[in-house]
């Protein structure tokens, strides 16, 4: 079997890791290495008798689970396609995923039954139904052939079918915050390559105990630390989602060694109350992206104890630039790239743009097959991403003379005002510095003027009795006046995927509100007359 692919992987471990469980899910299951290659094959067997052939897609919605990781290495065990879907989806982005992806099965968790049904009717999916349950099965289901699995997988299952290292292997759907969200078709030896990049900034030892508490079907949890693991002979544990009361506690019993801080993550961990346990942990080392501000990063990395790595990377390129342990993380930037790739920063006709310039980033590998093959079905989307011999990636990097690398915005939450570029990221970083503040997101709303208005929502720390004017006030002495927020709103929480990344669309949509306190051109306060 070759070593470089999904269900090979999983042999490796088996073969490096004994008797231990190298999966474990907080508060349920947990598995070895060959338990999960015997669970394989037959979920293999089930899928054949549903009528599964090599090369077809099976869709996977569940939580995280043992039944997800029954589907994902069952499928290539089968040499089917897998594709995660997010749990959150609803409506037509759903329906253009799976109608995109026409699956064969889908192993759905009944969670998440009324969302999967009317999309399987909508669009005319003729897809069999491997229902992961724990209650009763519904009988109103019986219309799609649903077959509800059991508590245990028994039996032997089919021998695998032979499967090489660049055949496809998984369709990961970006979140299309822009457009019709995109399926990144990777090959079992990209998406194998894609842990490896992991592995080169936190150098993964057997011994490890890589926690993560994202949903596994987000490239983080799947391929940062599923994979990874499991060819380093370590263990993955994961949480069923995070909570910041809860997340050290959890660490911390688990047995931790490496764990990952993502988005919102990072100041709401932050701006908990500190505890005289904060560092009683066994994290060496904890991904966290974005970088926490100058005056924060040191300040982390003491009170829990751990060493910060960032990166910056797509789910269609993996992690190419990151902080690997010869460096020392710097606050604000991403890393140093990857060896296997290059990347440089152009203007908008492609052309390089000098050190220390903002401009967008493009990326190609210096190896075969470590990226994306493309984009699923969409051969047109992926001849434009791949123009000029570069993928572009749609990002704003900023590159020093000597060779970091700083993420400055996505280029659709760029916005320009008054004839300057702004970075929300930038903005964001400044509002959070308020000690009020407990999350914010800053995104462009539409103006009379031209250009763009700049906009904040900002979620106050319980108890605070906050003040929007005031945080009016600190934009003002803290950022060029272009940048400084027109118009600030408070609410309780931010709308967010699964994954923990803020919905600008839905915050955009909303746009400027009644209850949006609008401070004029350059800041002047007032109450704002444009309705949402």
């Amino acid at each position: 079997m070759d070593d470089r692919t999904i269900l090979g992987s999983l042999a490796r471990s088996a073969e490096l890791s004994s008797d231990k469980d190298v999966v474990r899910f907080v508060g349920g299951e947990s598995r070895t290495a060959a338990a999960l290659l015997q669970d394989a094959a037959v979920f293999a067997g089930l899928l054949g008798e549903a009528g599964v052939r090599p090369g077809d897609r099976v869709a996977i919605m569940t939580s995280n689970r043992v039944e997800f990781l029954w589907a994902f290495f069952g499928a290539a065990h089968a040499g089917a396609i897998s594709v995660p879907l997010n749990t959150s989806l609803r409506g037509p982005i759903l329906e253009h995923m799976v109608r995109d992806s026409a699956p064969a099965v889908v192993v759905v968790e009944t969670t998440f039954f009324d969302a999967v049904l009317p999309v399987l009717r909508a669009v005319g999916s003729k897809a069999r139904i491997l229902a992961v349950h724990d209650g009763e099965p519904d009988p109103a289901w019986e219309e799609h052939e649903v077959r509800y699995l059991p508590a245990a997988l028994h039996g032997e299952g089919p021998p695998p079918v032979p499967t090489d290292r660049y055949a496809d292997a998984s369709i990961l759907y970006t979140s299309g915050t822009t457009g019709p969200s995109k399926g990144v078709l990777h090959s079992h030896n990209s998406i194998v390559a894609f842990g490896e990049n992991a592995d080169w900034m936190f150098e993964y030892q057997r011994d490890d105990v890589l926690h993560n508490c994202l949903p596994l079907f987000h490239a983080n949890a799947l391929c940062v630390t599923l994979l990874p693991a499991l060819r380093a002979g370590a263990a993955a544990v994961f949480g069923r989602r995070f909570s910041a009361s809860g997340f050290w506690a959890e660490v911390c019993d688990e047995g931790a060694t490496t764990t990952s801080i993502l988005g919102a993550m990072v100041p709401i961990l932050w701006g908990a109350p500190e505890r005289a346990d904060d560092a009683d942990n066994k994290v060496r080392t904890a991904l966290c992206v974005p970088t926490p501000a100058a005056d924060v990063y040191e300040a982390f990395e003491r009170r829990f104890g751990i060493r910060l790595v960032s990166q910056y990377g797509m789910t269609d390129t993996s992690s190419i630039i990151g902080t690997p342990p010869s460096v020392t993380g710097r606050p604000g930037y991403a890393g140093v790239l990857h060896p296997d790739f290059e990347c440089i920063v152009v203007d908008e006709h492609d052309h390089p743009v000098p050190d220390g310039v903002a401009g967008e980033g493009l990326v190609r590998p210096r190896k075969p097959d470590v990226m994306m093959r493309g984009y699923w079905n969409n051969p047109t989307a992926t001849l434009d991403a791949f123009r000029n011999l570069w993928f572009h990636t749609g990002d704003v990097l900023i590159r020093d003379p000597d060779g970091w690398f700083r993420f400055v915005d996505r280029s659709k939450d760029a916005m320009r005002r008054f004839g300057e570029n702004i970075s929300s990221f930038e903005v964001e970083s400044v509002i959070s510095l308020h000690p009020a503040v407990e999350e914010v997101a800053v995104y462009a709303v539409p103006s009379e003027l031209s250009e763009d208005e700049v906009m904040a929502t900002v979620v106050f720390r319980a108890g605070v009795d906050g003040d929007l004017a005031e945080i009016g006030r600190h934009c003002d002495d803290n950022l060029p006046y272009f940048a400084s927020p027109r118009f600030l709103v408070s609410a309780d929480a931010l709308p967010k995927t699964a994954n923990q990344k803020v919905r600008k669309d839905v915050l955009r949509k909303a746009g400027v509100t009644t209850d949006a306190l609008d401070r004029g051109h350059r800041g002047r306060s007032r109450t704002a007359r444009t309705g949402s």
